[in-house]
């Protein structure tokens, strides 16, 4: 509080008042009052410094990120921008809300410089730092196959299933096989939820799936082992190294044409492992994002098989798989996918 007074009464200070009179009839207008006012005229002096207030707090911004501290009054570039916006926000009430204040600075930035295009699950960025000399894309996924070691013909894993209900959208826990064979296939089952693919056609609750539906479940019955792991993934770049709580992460971006989207994949520096791949779909009214995290990697027979797979939609909901055993076959159970089953 004391920091926000400061600042009021310097930009007060600094705005060069020019009317300084006697009591008048009318509240001097913010051109009557301060310098170079352009968009705000006619609008009451004592408005001025809440605006400013509150375009600082919807943008994060401080005073001199758009004054010249030197002479607050003065021309800059982010007050012409300023200027634009207040116009658009302006035109968007007018037009739509009857000129009530409905649409704000807050509305699109929410606290940030640029306003978010798309919605992105909590936990999430696409702000990586720049990495120092880091391996080529190629090599990391090298290295993640060859530290997940040979890829069963069938890999079967038992454990929990917690998400929302598909009725009454109340988070449940209920059991869970989750199937993954070398050739892609999948089938998960947890409670009333089925899901399999046969290879061809996917398969929820009885229905076939399309579009969209399919990649997302393809995401979650990927399995990342063996020499094509990381098939259908094209035009690869490293983005930037962040961080996944502790460790360190290397960041690789690259194309999926298979379902037309962009896909960002997390690899453990130490470990070299898969621990995050996030999925960035773009619509014709904007993007939507989904992310996959893989952890507590265990060896079974020769195999690093992630043990807890953690699947978030762009709504933010969460599917979490808790694996307590896990088993290979070098032989597929056909039973299991047949979609009668």
């Amino acid at each position: 509080m004391v920091g926000m007074i400061r600042r009021t009464v310097i930009l007060a200070v600094c705005a060069t008042p020019l009317f300084i009179g006697a009591a008048q009839q009318s509240p001097p207008t913010a051109e009557q009052v301060f310098k170079n006012v352009k968009v705000f005229q006619g609008v009451p002096a004592s408005d001025m410094i809440p605006a400013m207030e509150f375009m600082s707090a919807s943008l994060g911004y401080k005073c001199a990120d758009c004054h010249d501290p030197k002479d607050y009054a003065a021309e800059t570039k982010l007050k012409d921008t300023t200027r634009q916006m207040v116009l658009l926000q302006r035109d968007i009430n007018q037009k739509y809300f009857n000129g009530r204040l409905e649409v704000t600075c807050m509305s699109c930035h929410n606290g940030k410089e640029h306003p978010a295009s798309m919605p992105i699950p909590q936990g999430l960025s696409f702000q990586h730092e720049r990495p120092v000399d880091p391996p080529a894309p190629e090599a990391l996924f090298a290295k993640h196959v060859a530290t997940v070691g040979k890829a069963p013909v069938m890999l079967t894993r038992t454990g929990t299933l917690t998400a929302p209900n598909d009725v009454s959208h109340k988070m449940e826990t209920t059991p869970l096989e989750f199937v993954q064979t070398s050739d892609g296939r999948y089938r998960l089952v947890s409670g009333d939820r089925k899901v399999t693919f046969d290879g061809s056609a996917t398969i929820y609750g009885g229905f076939p799936l399309t579009d969209e539906p399919v990649a997302i479940f393809g995401r979650i019955g990927r399995s990342y082992r063996g020499e094509k792991a990381f098939d259908g993934v094209s035009r690869t770049t490293v983005s930037g190294q962040n961080k996944i709580g502790k460790a360190s992460v290397i960041v690789v971006r690259g194309s999926r044409a298979g379902t037309a989207s962009t896909e960002e994949m997390y690899f453990d520096s130490k470990s070299g492992l898969l621990t995050r791949l996030v999925n960035i779909k773009r619509s014709t009214i904007g993007s939507v994002v989904m992310a996959m995290d893989y952890a507590d990697y265990k060896n079974i027979s020769g195999t690093r098989v992630p043990m807890k797979v953690t699947a978030t939609f762009a709504d933010g909901t969460t599917w979490t798989m808790s694996f307590k055993s896990a088993k290979v076959a070098d032989l597929v159970d056909e039973s299991l996918f047949k979609q009668s089953q």
